[in-house]
């Protein structure tokens, strides 16, 4: 790591245990503190050049950060020269500066939310009281509405989102393809022209906050029974002054791309709890969007500036690849929520394709097989092995099945997260569970040819699955379905899962 002069003094003066550093500072680490030093950077959304402003920057991001968090910002330092030593004193000296410092209380790595949630210490309970205190500290932010109208108004949003469209544009055909780059476009641009009253109204309602604007895992920490926040952006009010769901958006996408759905959607019920208007909820999946694309574009500007010969290219394009599956994933489902059915019969490549889906595109995901052994009180994996049609597979105990997994989608889609269920629903009063709950939904066929079908039957004797499916049932599967005529899209599972999701991917395009 190459120290700029100033860094250099400071690691002699404070010994740190390790040193991180980002674009735009440098963080020294002692046992008890962490000594934040600015570059004297210039990237357009923030001027760091002068010592002045370094030095203004640090006592606002002091005073800012204090809002949401006890005793941990603890004071602005000098660098100054004392004779022929260096020393740290308080800004308020008169004494010449070399630089500026923003001393810190340490917090302990495991108090941190993001090693938490890491480390399995993170249930569904406790990620709704973490969601719900989030909302408690943005309710109380008492935001002017002139401030927030300049930084916050529907022409400072619709500009950003612009913003990263346009900064964006070069990377189609590279980084990002192009279909889905327009799509994200296309459905961000107009629903922002088609909800303009809303998000005016969110201004005079006072959901535009003076908050955090950077509000990612790893800056949400534990102080006893309390949450704290760290890290706010203090040097553009642009990115600032948010909406308050942009805010928990950003933390709730960030949990989605590391895999941890559950947890992020019992963080957003319990903020719903707080902010329970049915106005947040819409906004969620724009946000959720927004807020993936954004971190996206940075990418971009990093594997552009690092070139595909850095040693990281491959796990960078990797979190690119993510962070855009999630915002076209957003965008599908910005306007309401837009659920799947995969069904087939038995070997079709139905459960394959769902769990390839979800993994993707960040849905829920619904399996029959594993519901049915719930409700009869037994272990998903425990092997079945019923008559067609008799015992937990009869029509009577499938149409309690199919109500079951209507709840759960509803209770997901309350949270703006679109589900997928897999199943066989060979009868066509399984789909009327789904339309009972007016819950909107595309169905997708599975085929396959016959003598796949059989091949993947045979080898799955020897697996363990959640599914019953057999091969001395398969004939009497197929001459009892009825639904095959019902399918908005079918894919015949012949090609690779990639290709399937593909053609899943452009018909919910068309389709929105």
């Amino acid at each position: 790591m190459d120290l700029s002069p100033e860094a250099i003094i400071l690691k002699e003066l404070v010994k740190p245990k390790e040193i991180k550093e980002t674009h735009i500072s440098y963080a020294m680490i002692t046992d008890d503190y962490v000594y934040k030093l600015k570059k004297p950077v210039d990237f357009g959304f923030l001027d760091y050049r002068l010592s002045k402003s370094r030095r203004n920057f640090c006592i606002l991001e002091k005073e800012l950060n204090s809002r949401f968090s006890k005793d941990v910002y603890l004071d602005v330092l000098k660098i100054a020269r004392f004779g022929k030593e260096m020393r740290l004193v308080p800004h308020t000296n008169t004494m010449f500066a070399i630089d500026y410092v923003l001393k810190m209380r340490r917090i302990k790595d495991e108090d941190f939310f993001s090693n938490r949630v890491q480390n399995g210490l993170v249930d569904e309970k406790l990620a709704y009281k973490v969601g719900k205190n989030i909302a408690e500290l943005f309710k109380k932010i008492e935001t002017p509405v002139e401030k927030a109208l300049e930084f916050g108004s529907f022409d400072v949003i619709k500009y950003n989102c612009e913003e990263n469209f346009m900064q964006t544009e070069k990377y189609v055909g590279s980084l990002l393809d192009e279909k889905i780059y327009n799509y994200i476009k296309e459905k961000t641009l107009n629903f922002l022209e088609e909800n303009k009253s809303l998000f005016e109204n969110r201004l005079k309602g006072g959901f535009i906050k003076d908050g955090h604007g950077d509000l990612r895992l790893e800056h949400v920490y534990f102080d006893n029974d309390e949450i704290g926040l760290i890290d706010c952006i203090e040097f553009n009010k642009r990115f600032r002054y948010n909406d308050v769901v942009s805010e928990i958006a950003f933390l709730a996408m960030e949990m989605d791309i590391n895999g941890y759905i559950d947890l992020s959607d019992s963080l957003i019920a319990g903020f719903f709890s707080v902010f329970d208007d049915e106005n947040s909820k819409k906004l969620l999946n724009f946000y959720k969007c927004y807020r993936a694309y954004v971190r996206a574009k940075v990418t971009c500007f990093l594997l552009e500036e690092k070139g595909e010969t850095w040693e990281n290219y491959a796990n960078v394009k990797n979190s690119l690849d993510r962070h855009v599956d999630a915002a076209f994933s957003y965008a599908l489902n910005m306007d309401d929520n837009v659920n799947l059915v995969f069904y087939g019969i038995m070997g079709s490549g139905k459960s394959k394709n769902g769990k390839a889906f979800s993994d993707k595109y960040f849905y829920s995901y619904f399996n029959t097989d594993i519901e049915r052994k719930r409700i009869a009180g037994l272990n998903p994996e425990t092997k079945v092995l019923e008559d067609f049609g008799k015992g937990i597979y009869s029509k009577e105990f499938s149409l309690k099945v199919y109500e079951r997994l209507a709840e759960n989608v509803i209770l997901k889609n309350s949270v703006c997260r679109p589900a997928i269920i897999d199943g066989s629903f060979s009868k066509k009063d399984y789909f009327d569970k789904l339309d009972e709950k007016n819950i909107n939904y595309k169905k997708i066929l599975f085929t396959a040819p016959d003598e796949i079908i059989v091949d993947r039957l045979k080898k799955r004797e020897s697996k363990k699955t959640v599914s019953d499916g057999r091969l001395e049932l398969l004939q009497a599967q197929k001459s009892s379905f009825e639904t095959k005529e019902l399918a908005d899209l079918t894919i015949e599972t012949t090609k690779t899962v990639e290709s399937n999701l593909a053609k899943i991917a452009d018909f919910l395009i068309r389709e929105s």
